[in-house]
């Protein structure tokens, strides 16, 4: 069975109103407190991910995981935390195997949908690097596992048009392997998300 890859980018701009089965959403090793979707996260689970790293139970080092669900407080069920190690370190390879990591554990979960809410590779990076990297991080997964995939990837802030043409590019400029890539339009307002039940429980 071939893979499929369905991207979509909406405008909601923020992790917590996009509709998936999983949120994702990278920490680095030195930034505290959280910035982005992992702060926006951390916020809406009234602190619970701060309180697990003051715990010391992860520090944001590369391969590092977090799984939690979010209790209705994000529109995900489940919040995926990956860690990103130092900021200053994190370039488009480093993005790029973040993209596979989650990618990988997400299948592993069961899921066929996720919202995936990324720092750009490094501050200055275009839009068109971060599409680069969700293309290629996520096809180098999928050419090897058979599946059908969801990837709902939240913008930068006034950057979702942007993102739109930057991933429909590198979907082009992808060379033709075994996943299928497809962008597809945001649904309408209230619809329900378009996602499969988990293939397999979670504990």
């Amino acid at each position: 069975m071939r893979s499929t890859l369905a991207l979509e980018v909406g405008d909601a701009e923020s992790l917590a109103r996009v509709g998936a089965q999983v949120a994702v959403a990278g920490f680095f090793r030195d930034q505290r407190p959280l910035r982005g979707g992992a702060g926006l996260a951390d916020w809406r689970l009234c602190g619970f991910v701060s309180r697990l790293l003051l715990a010391a139970r992860a520090q944001g080092e590369v391969g590092e995981a977090l799984l939690a669900t979010t209790h209705g407080r994000l529109r995900a069920g489940r919040l995926l935390l990956v860690g990103l190690g130092p900021r200053t370190r994190f370039g488009p390879d480093e993005h790029r195997a973040a993209v596979a990591g989650a990618m990988h554990r997400l299948l592993d979960l069961g899921a066929a949908s996720a919202a995936l809410d990324l720092p750009l590779p490094h501050p200055d990076a275009s839009v068109e690097q971060m599409a680069a990297g969700i293309v290629q991080g996520a096809c180098s997964v999928l050419d090897a596992r058979s599946a059908r995939f969801l990837l709902r990837v939240v913008a930068p802030p006034g950057g979702a048009s942007r993102l739109r043409g930057a991933l429909e590019h590198a979907a082009t400029r992808h060379p033709r392997g075994a996943t299928s890539l497809r962008l597809v339009r945001v649904p309408a307002a209230g619809a329900a998300p378009r996602s499969a039940p988990p293939r397999a429980p979670v504990a």
